[in-house]
């Protein structure tokens, strides 16, 4: 981690030795005086990590979703009381968080939710921006960050001296829209009764899933969702849910969402056993079976957690859309039988970076808001329920996708 407090020191040290040794002309120091009325002190430092890409909710309304990096600069712990969402170019505020929604949308780079930020410490607000239906675009964001802590001052042997509790407002992280659209692909699935479990965009486990890998923070999960069917009668297992052959989903077959190139698959990898993580998950099994399609122009599709010797491509496959794959199972780093999916810009699917994507045509049925013991799903009706088109299906929704022929 890279501590920032010794490079703002380090400029404040030799102007005060400086102005001791020198006492001739002050023409420099009178210069850097000048330009430095306008400097503003930013103990928290922020950047957008990745330019964010807006894309189309099944909700209607146009989501924009990325990472906000915060970094405490200062030598003591820093609160955050707020942050603020601007459009970079009217000023308009776009999203708000405070109060205890901070914790829930703030956490550290290890993963820990938080509202406290401690000396030299980095850690991301998660932010997902919702525009209305008519709401204009931005073409830039930016950001107003309220912190609290004990206010630092630089003596003459640079040391801090905490003085009281003091808010400070900062603004800044300004990114740029991306200028591509979301990529418009079909359904990975046929049929109907799938439910879209940890989808975008609050809190799901996959929109917070950075990891360090080979020395850079990815987050290729930001948009995957695990997909689970339901049975005609709403209920996602029947009988013991220890068996997968039990779980509707157990070996449903999952199709190519465009035509593509098969870049990487992997087989033989045994199931697990449903309803408890397995202890042995390692970098190379947590993806248990699977396939990558590469769908061109940086794009590319990730399939996970495949029944072992169902595959049906190998790697250097050509496939079109709508072609069988592989049938679901229960493979990797998984709980029960689903499909993991998601786009992300490279074939690496924990070493690449998470991008949105839509989907051409679906039916949205409800949202799923409990189940009973017995498995059975409860459905709870949307005003957004009906024929979807180019738009993504967020947390929990239940979607029908189109029959094979």
């Amino acid at each position: 981690m890279r501590h920032f407090l010794l490079v703002l020191l380090a400029p404040l040290t030799f102007f005060a030795g400086a102005q001791a040794l020198a006492a001739g002309p002050r023409a420099g120091l009178d210069n850097l005086d000048f330009a430095g009325a306008r400097d503003q002190h930013t103990p928290v430092l922020l950047s957008a990590a990745s330019r964010p890409v807006p894309f189309r909710g099944a909700d209607g309304r146009v989501h924009i979703d990325y990472e906000l990096q915060v970094t405490n600069a200062r030598a003591v712990p820093a609160r955050l009381v707020s942050l603020e969402v601007l459009d970079g170019g009217s000023g308009k505020v776009l999203a708000t968080v405070s109060g205890d929604e901070v914790a829930r949308t703030f956490s550290l780079l290890g993963g820990t939710a938080t509202e406290s930020v401690d000396a030299s410490q980095t850690g991301f607000f998660w932010i997902d921006v919702v525009l209305e239906p008519g709401q204009p675009l931005p073409k830039t964001l930016s950001h107003r960050v309220v912190t609290a802590g004990s206010e630092v001052r630089l003596t003459a042997a640079v040391k801090p001296a905490n003085e009281g509790i003091v808010q400070t407002t900062q603004t800044g992280g300004s990114v740029a829209l991306s200028a591509r659209p979301a990529l418009l692909i079909g359904p990975p699935l046929e049929g109907p009764g799938w439910v879209a479990f940890n989808g975008c965009c609050k809190e799901a486990p996959h929109r917070r899933a950075g990891i360090p890998v080979n020395g850079n923070f990815y987050v290729g999960q930001r948009f995957a969702i695990d997909w689970i069917k339901l049975d005609a009668n709403a209920q996602q297992s029947n009988g013991d849910s220890n068996k997968n052959e039990n779980w509707p989903t157990y070996g449903q077959k999952a199709i190519a969402v465009a035509d593509a190139k098969v870049v990487s698959v992997l087989d033989g990898l045994p199931e697990r056993v449903p309803n408890a993580l397995p202890p042995d998950t390692t970098m190379q099994n947590a993806t248990g079976n699977h396939v990558i399609l590469d769908l061109g122009r940086g794009y590319y599709a990730f399939y996970a957690h495949l029944q072992p010797g169902s595959l049906k491509v190998r790697a250097g496959d050509r496939v079109r859309r709508g072609q069988v794959l592989a049938l679901l199972g229960n493979s990797g780093n998984t709980t029960a039988p689903h499909l993991h999916f998601h786009v992300s810009d490279g074939m690496a699917p924990l070493s690449s970076q998470g991008l949105p994507y839509v989907i051409d045509s679906f039916i949205v049925k409800g949202v799923a808001v409990d189940a009973t013991e017995q498995g059975k799903v409860i459905v709870k009706p949307l005003p957004q329920q009906g024929p979807q088109r180019a738009a993504l299906p967020l947390d929990a929704y239940v979607v029908d996708f189109p029959s094979l022929k």
